[in-house]
């Protein structure tokens, strides 16, 4: 029987297994270029554990997203990299079979995101890629020493669920991109995407979603809360693992009472003017957040803080990530999720649903950040189709 197997690492070689959903113990790595951390979240898991113990089924992060996978990865870089040297992307070791009607995929990709880039040769190693900064879901950064994430002025706006906003394309860009839906995600409209091909900002010409659909968005999540508490909504199944030790950070968050909203606490606390020193020769990460919500406070600092989309409209231009530079000196924390792939099977459920193993010969699906050249990898996350040995 063909199960998930989930690994995590620094490189393409040095991986190790992740117990997906176990969200309270985090893998750790430590590369030649960064040091960080991950935890692998999917619905319904039912693959291999590093542990040969009952897989963690699921996760309360499911409750009111329409996701079946997340990435979540916090670490720091240990030089400066500015924002066109950072990938991130999709990469095979050899070449894949693709399905029919994928270069006119790739057409509209480029047209919808003209950073993307790709590399498909049938005699190669194929990668789709888009720099990290322009194309994650949800970004954020807060220095190791801290406890507790300043709140600037304006209040972050809660990362944006892009798959809640608009429905999926049943023309034949829906098609074609139900065969690959694993790379990202078409959608009517302004034909967003979701991963490395994402571009939301610039092929919305009104400026990105509108307040309206964010409110939507952020307000069905609060109703999701209150049904759960309420009894309406039913928990997911239980478990063989014991959950309790899984819970949320206790640090409080922007915008909630404990937090400071003061211009001038967030701008004492600020890299800028921070006095903590941090040992010479040691990286700590700090404290470990469950969550990661879109935050650019840090990482943009003396500009107001941007949602998901104003974000990725910023990082547009070549100019804007080559001025922008990874804080050596700063934690990192950045989510990639997708509503569309069933990683327990290979299913891809789109306007079409069918299996992506055979298109792969074998291969796993990598999710990878490496510099364009792939002589730098910073950190990887790789989904294995293997026979059970039970």
């Amino acid at each position: 029987m063909v199960k998930l197997r989930v690994k995590v690492g620094g490189s393409y070689t040095d991986l190790s297994i992740a117990n997906c959903n176990d969200e309270a113990h985090p893998i750790e790595f430590d590369a030649p270029d960064f040091k960080g951390r991950a935890v692998v979240r999917i619905k319904d898991f039912v693959g291999i554990t590093n542990d040969s113990s009952e897989p963690i089924y699921n996760s309360d992060y499911f409750y009111g997203r329409n996701r079946r996978f997340s990435l979540q990865i916090e670490g720091r870089f240990k030089r400066e990299w500015d924002g066109q040297q950072v990938y991130f992307g999709t990469d095979f070791d050899q070449p894949v079979d693709l399905p029919d009607g994928f270069e006119m995929m790739l057409k509209i990709a480029r047209y919808i995101d003209p950073v993307v880039r790709t590399s498909l040769t049938t005699d190669g190693k194929p990668w789709i890629l888009s720099p990290l900064v322009s194309s994650i879901n949800t970004m954020a950064a807060w220095r190791p020493q801290d406890t507790k994430l300043p709140s600037p002025p304006p209040t972050p706006r809660p990362s944006m669920d892009l798959t809640r906003s608009f429905s999926m394309s049943e023309n034949v860009t829906g098609a074609v991109s139900s065969a690959w839906g694993f790379l990202g995600k078409f959608k009517r409209g302004n034909r967003s995407s979701v991963m490395s091909f994402s571009n939301t900002a610039s092929n919305n010409e009104k400026g990105g979603l509108s307040s309206d659909a964010t409110s939507r968005s952020t307000s069905s999540d609060q109703v999701d809360k209150i049904r759960r508490s309420n009894g309406t909504i039913s928990p997911a199944p239980e478990t063989p693992r014991d959950l309790s030790t899984i819970a949320s950070p206790a640090t409080p968050q922007p915008g909630t009472p404990s937090s400071s909203t003061d211009s001038a606490d967030w701008k004492e606390n600020s890299p800028e003017n921070t006095t903590t020193a941090i040992e010479e020769g040691s990286m700590p990460l700090g404290q470990w957040r469950q969550h990661i919500d879109e935050d650019t406070t840090f990482f943009l600092p003396g500009k107001p803080s941007m949602s998901t989309s104003q974000r990725r409209k910023h990082f547009q231009t070549e100019q804007s990530r080559t001025d922008f530079v990874y804080n050596k000196d700063l934690v990192y924390g950045f989510e990639f999720f997708s509503p569309h792939m069933d990683f327990n099977t290979g299913n891809i459920k789109m306007a079409l649903s069918l299996n992506v193993l055979k298109y792969l010969n074998g291969q796993p699906v990598r999710y990878i950040c490496r510099t364009l050249d792939g002589k730098t990898v910073f950190w990887a996350v790789q989904f294995e189709f293997v026979e059970d040995e039970e």
